[in-house]
């Protein structure tokens, strides 16, 4: 749980005070998945919260017939349906695996019993809201503006795990790239490195 607890600190520089954070990562379930395992998925109500100890999780969605990657989660994330969670709408999107991944499942209802009874838990999870409209703006600034040579070199730059990791047709998807100009790109920044 220790290390857990230093990534999710890791994630946006807070961390509770307090015995709360230790009281909700007792309440989970540690999930030890291969690649391609579904978390969330897509037209299904999962309500559930999930924090990533180890690995990479893309988030994918529709775009017409063609599947699209348009995000990812690394080690200190947690991960959740919107649509569920807030509103117990079915998921927007599918959230699954991109490799070996230990995740902790946090049911809902256990979910909400430990932050309604901490003030700093309740705190930790309004700093993690605004967090992660940050990331949604940072991304659209840096991974998603530019070309996509210029894309790919600040995926390199910022979050070289999932070049190193994902296979190349996801990250393709995720630059908004063919997988065949992918690795004709791939190819060309490391030969001009």
């Amino acid at each position: 749980m220790e290390e857990l607890k230093r990534l999710l600190k890791m994630e946006l520089g807070f961390l509770p005070e307090g015995d709360g954070m230790d009281t909700l990562l007792r309440r989970g379930e540690w999930l030890h998945l291969p690649p391609k395992s579904i978390i969330i998925e897509a037209g299904k109500k999962v309500s559930d919260i999930f924090l990533v100890r180890d690995g990479i999780i893309r988030f994918s969605d529709m775009d017409g017939d063609k599947e699209r990657t348009f995000a990812f989660a690394l080690p200190g994330t947690m991960i959740q349906s919107k649509h569920s969670f807030v509103m117990h709408m079915p998921s927007y999107y599918q959230v699954e695996t991109c490799c070996d991944s230990t995740i902790l499942r946090i049911r809902e209802d256990d979910f909400w019993d430990v932050v309604n009874t901490d003030h700093e838990l309740t705190k930790w999870m309004l700093h993690y809201a605004y967090g992660e409209l940050f990331f949604q703006e940072y991304k659209y600034s840096n991974i998603h503006n530019g070309t996509a040579k210029e894309r790919f070199k600040a995926m390199l730059r910022d979050r070289p795990a999932i070049v190193e990791t994902v296979p190349q047709r996801i990250i393709a998807s995720y630059l908004g790239i063919t997988p065949e100009y992918f690795s004709f790109l791939k190819r060309q920044v490391v030969r001009d490195r």
